[in-house]
């Protein structure tokens, strides 16, 4: 297994939840971590010292992934990133009622799946010339299940990240640039509870054969095997809990 010690990795979406513990564990193992966040200044910071009380390097990076100019900023000012966590997302739960199905669908597209894209496109581009980068998408189990009508987007967004893992697979090869997928299933984070009343989160766990939802660790493990592992790439881990049974 290679190691990552003083690779920067960047995550993307790190300000909570799963994001916030994959940055965590990447800088146990002593990486220098970018938490990216969109728009929750407070949290990032909070993750940023919970990082350094680790004895950590880590910097925080507001950018909104879904526009590509301010993608490329954050590329240009950051300098060499070694490692892309694709963990930003449009939360599925959040979306308000005033929205109308294309708004909404553009919006879940432009985080979910474009961003997915431009970060993964820049981060390509500088890491080519050092022939070493890895590329872990963080999908859902959500992109192999038939989707209720409240889920098709995040479904169709999140399906779509494999067609990218493929993509930058297949062309980083001959540069050292592997690219995975990691496809969770129910995960229990601290939101959880804001995003899921006590009704919808038992229906969601009676669909997991293991009976739980996964922990925020179980699943950055998952993340961090491919970055450790240069012989994996353009694969589906999947981490549900027995929800979906890959062939």
């Amino acid at each position: 297994m290679d190691s990552i010690a003083g690779k920067v990795a960047l995550v993307t979406g790190a300000s909570q939840g799963l994001g916030r513990v994959i940055a965590i564990e990447l800088a146990k193992l002593g990486c220098r971590v970018v938490v990216n966040y969109a728009n929750n200044s407070a949290n990032a910071e909070q993750v940023k010292r919970e990082i350094e009380t680790l004895g950590g390097d880590v910097c925080v990076a507001r950018c909104d992934v879904g526009d590509e100019a301010a993608v490329n900023a954050m590329f240009r000012g950051l300098g060499a990133v070694d490692i892309l966590v694709n963990n930003a997302r449009l939360d599925p739960w959040r979306r308000t009622a005033e929205m109308s199905e294309g708004e909404w669908f553009d919006q879940v597209m432009r985080v979910n799946l474009k961003g997915a894209f431009l970060t993964s496109q820049a981060f390509f581009e500088q890491a080519k010339p050092r022939g070493w980068g890895r590329i872990v998408n963080v999908s859902s189990v959500r992109s192999f299940r038939p989707a209720e009508p409240h889920m098709v987007a995040y479904g169709v967004s999140k399906l779509g990240m494999h067609a990218l893992t493929r993509a930058f697979a297949e062309n980083g090869a001959p540069f050292g640039i592997t690219a995975n997928t990691v496809a969770p299933g129910v995960i229990v984070t601290e939101n959880i509870s804001k995003r899921l009343t006590p009704e919808k989160l038992r229906e969601e766990l009676a669909a997991v054969p293991l009976g739980r939802g996964a922990t925020c660790e179980e699943i950055a493990d998952a993340v961090i095997f491919p970055l450790r592992n240069g012989y994996v790439t353009g694969e589906t881990i999947n981490i549900n809990g027995g929800m979906y049974y890959a062939p």
